[in-house]
Parts: structure tokens; C-alpha cells; sequence
């Protein structure tokens, strides 16, 4: 990274950081999750404790398999080691198998176990949730271009691209724009639906909407078909205009004319909302400095408003407040602070600004000193203001992979030029 733009120093603590960051992933993060492969019933075990052990037993989910699925494969991309292959089809086969509604098209949000056929693949299974989760097919599509951009494997694209098609045809709201939060069993049209016990009903949510700008993002990658790079400009266009508006802070939860429902701020998403739009600019516009006005603004002031909550909690970040309920979650989730790093990385290399890097740097340090579990390895799900660990929530499940972490630590490493960047088929960007 040789710009002008940037002072030596900073390229010198990048360059640390990267290293810092490629240790953690080598070591803790990929090795981690490999144990986890349920070689009987078919991709990863749905929960995964504290203390290491698991249940071979629990649900499994869309997102799960799905993060697992674009983790391995990308970390297939960057070291090309067989056991990062295995485990990437072990997800695949597990989410066009079990995940799969071979039916109607589309995936499961979360199913129980089922065996595998006469010819080891898996059989469908029972979902517990009988619609279609509109950010679980994101995370599918997602995944799936991944592991074409991997594997050559032009199955995997036929089906991300067929399960845009199914989003293309019921989930997008054609009229207002945006795609809304979930769709009925059968594909004929979009309900209104709560994506967690965390959330609330609504027609469409930032989280959603986030998640398919990231879908078609490595889609149109993986692809570069027309009609997706322009439903990828008109999302970002759209999550700009209405998700952010005039405000620093995304709005979280919205109703068909896109009329928010709540006053929730949620740091993470601003900050990974950042550097997602970025990378998307890239690609809709061919290059971020010919995107509109409208689309950068909101970047700017989400950035700029971040650094000072990172200095008011330590250097890192809490989860999220509402005024109106008189709400504040101080805690510091894995997520929020993997995307955070990414997104202060992110603003550095736009900005040229050093306090961005300096973030990033005391974030990753507080993440090794609180958030990385040298005990049982991996991270915690989360830990409180005081660096108590969250034991209550699960080493891995549902939600939890080696997706954020593994992805921030890929972002950063290829920033730093220590991995390939997307046009070489890995990651987002080396020099900006």
C-alpha cells in the first residue's frame, strides 16, 4: 500500500494489525470449527457449548450453514487447504439437502435433523419455521457465490441464482423498492414476520435488506449477469435514501412505505453498513467515487459518528439503545466488534484519516485481551462493559460460525495486501 494518501506509519500499523489478525484466524478461528462437522447427520452440529462440547441433536439452521458454507470457502480461496474444502461441502451439501425445500424452491430457516439417503446425500427435513426468511436466502445466495468463486462449481450459481429469481419475483416490493422481510411457504406472497425472538414484526427491517445488498454484492461477482448488478443498485440506492436518510443511524424496523417503527440505534449495523455499501458502490458504480452524492453521504456521517462512541466505552462498541424504551444494551457482542474493525479499516482507506486506523488498532487489542476465549478457544458470543464473559449464550448455534471474525480477519488481511483481493477472486481490496 504505497498511496500518498496514507502516512508511512499507518501502512506500518496496518501491516501489524493484519499479522495480529491472520495469527487469530489461523490459529483459533478455522481450526476451531472443523471438530464440528457432523459426519452422520450432514453439515455442522447445531449447538456448540462453552466449554467445547456439542449436541449432535439440536436444530439446525439457515444461517448457520450458510455462514459456515461462505467462511470455508473463502478461507479455501486465500490458504487452498483440503480441510477447508471438506468443510465447505460438508455445508453445501448439507444446505441443498436438508436446508433445501426441493419443493418449491428457496431453504428452510430452521430444521430439524433427518438422515441421509441410500447415497449419503441428505434428505429433507423437517423446518420448524413454515415460511421463507427472506435474510436466510440472502445468506444462502451469498454463500453459494462463494463457493462457485472456489470451486468452479456452476451448480452452486444456478441455485444462488435461482433462489434470487424466487426473491426477485415475490420479495421485492417493486413499487416503494427494498425487499421485504419474509415471503410464505408456498412463494406467492410476502408477509409481515419477526426475523428473531430479539426483533419485532415488521414488513421490512435494515437487517434484511443489509444481508441481500450483500448477497447481490458477491452475486453479481460470482455472476456478473446484468439484472443482478441492477437490483444491486437499486437496493443501495434504496437502503441509502430510506434505510439511513439524513440520519448517522440506521433505522432498524419498517413498515411497506418504509416508515420507521422504532428509534433503535444499532453501532454495529452502522459501521458494517458502511463498508458493506462501499464494497456494493464498487461494484454497481465501477468505483466508489461514481456513486451519487446521496449514496456516500450516509457513509460519511455514520463513520464520522462512530469514533466517538468508541471512545466513550473504551474502544469498543455496545450492542444498542432506544430512547424511546429507555433502553441500553451495553454489551460488547463478537459481531459487532469483528465489523467494527473492518469498518474503521474501511474509513481509514477512504479517508486517509488516521484516527480510523488508531480504532481499529485499540479494538482488535481489547477483542484479544476480552472478547477471544484463551481458555476453550474461539470468541465469546459477548462480553459486558466490565469484560464479564456472556456464558449464557452459546459458543456456536444458530447464529454464531466463524463467519464475522473469520471474514473481518480476511477483510483486513487483504487491505493490508497479505491476501488476494476480490479481482484476483479473494477478498474486498488491497490497495483502495
Amino acid at each position: 500500500m504505497s498511496s500518498s494518501k496514507y502516512a508511512a506509519t499507518d501502512v506500518a500499523a496496518l501491516h501489524d494489525l493484519s499479522m495480529r489478525m491472520k495469527a487469530e484466524l489461523e490459529s483459533d478461528i478455522l481450526p476451531f470449527w472443523l471438530p464440528y462437522v457432523d459426519r452422520e447427520g450432514g453439515g455442522f452440529y447445531g449447538l456448540v457449548r462453552n466449554d467445547k462440547s456439542f449436541d449432535a441433536s439440536a436444530p439446525k439452521g439457515l444461517v448457520m450453514h450458510s455462514r459456515f458454507l461462505w467462511a470455508y470457502s473463502a478461507a479455501y480461496i486465500r490458504y487452498a487447504k483440503e480441510e477447508y474444502l471438506e468443510a465447505a461441502r460438508a455445508a453445501y451439501d448439507y444446505l441443498r439437502g436438508g436446508q433445501r425445500d426441493t419443493v418449491r424452491g428457496g431453504f428452510w430457516w430452521i430444521v430439524d435433523q433427518a438422515p441421509r439417503d441410500a447415497s449419503g446425500r441428505q434428505s429433507a427435513a423437517t423446518p420448524q419455521v413454515d415460511v421463507k426468511m427472506v435474510y436466510g436466502q440472502a445468506f444462502a445466495i451469498y454463500a453459494l457465490a462463494e463457493y462457485n468463486l472456489a470451486t468452479g462449481d456452476q451448480s452452486a450459481l444456478d441455485l444462488a441464482m435461482e433462489t434470487y429469481g424466487l426473491l426477485e419475483s415475490v420479495a421485492r416490493d417493486k413499487a416503494k423498492g427494498g425487499y421485504y422481510e419474509a415471503c410464505d411457504r408456498e412463494w406467492s406472497k410476502p408477509i409481515r414476520f419477526a426475523l428473531s425472538d430479539v426483533d419485532i414484526p415488521c414488513d421490512k427491517s435494515m437487517n434484511t435488506n443489509l444481508h441481500v445488498l450483500e448477497a447481490l454484492s458477491n452475486l453479481y461477482r460470482a455472476s456478473r449477469e446484468k439484472g443482478v448488478k441492477a437490483s444491486l443498485t437499486s437496493l443501495l440506492e434504496v437502503y441509502a435514501y430510506r434505510v439511513f436518510g439524513q440520519k448517522p443511524n440506521v433505522s432498524l424496523y419498517f413498515d411497506r412505505e418504509w416508515k420507521s417503527q422504532t428509534d433503535h440505534v444499532s453501532w454495529g449495523h452502522d459501521i458494517e453498513s458502511c463498508w458493506l455499501m462501499t464494497e456494493a458502490a464498487e461494484l454497481a458504480y465501477g468505483g466508489v467515487e461514481k456513486a451519487p452524492i446521496f449514496v456516500l453521504e450516509p457513509i460519511g456521517r455514520a463513520r464520522a459518528a462512530i469514533l466517538p462512541v468508541l471512545a466513550e466505552n473504551d474502544g469498543s462498541l455496545p450492542h444498542e439503545k432506544s430512547e424511546e424504551k429507555k433502553h441500553f444494551d451495553s454489551q460488547r457482542d463478537w459481531w459487532v466488534q469483528a465489523e467494527c474493525v473492518v469498518g474503521c479499516v474501511d474509513a481509514w482507506q477512504a479517508t486517509g484519516d488516521g484516527q480510523y486506523l488508531r480504532a481499529a488498532t485499540r479494538l482488535w487489542a481489547y477483542i484479544e485481551d476480552k472478547v477471544i476465549d484463551r481458555e476453550n478457544g474461539e470468541w465469546f458470543w459477548g462480553v459486558s462493559a466490565s469484560g464479564k464473559p456472556d456464558l449464557e449464550r452459546p459458543k456456536g448455534g444458530l447464529w454464531k460460525t466463524c463467519y464475522h471474525n473469520g471474514r473481518a480477519c480476511l477483510e483486513v488481511m487483504a487491505r493490508a495486501g497479505d491476501a488476494p483481493t476480490r479481482d484476483q477472486g479473494g477478498y474486498l481490496r488491497g490497495e483502495p
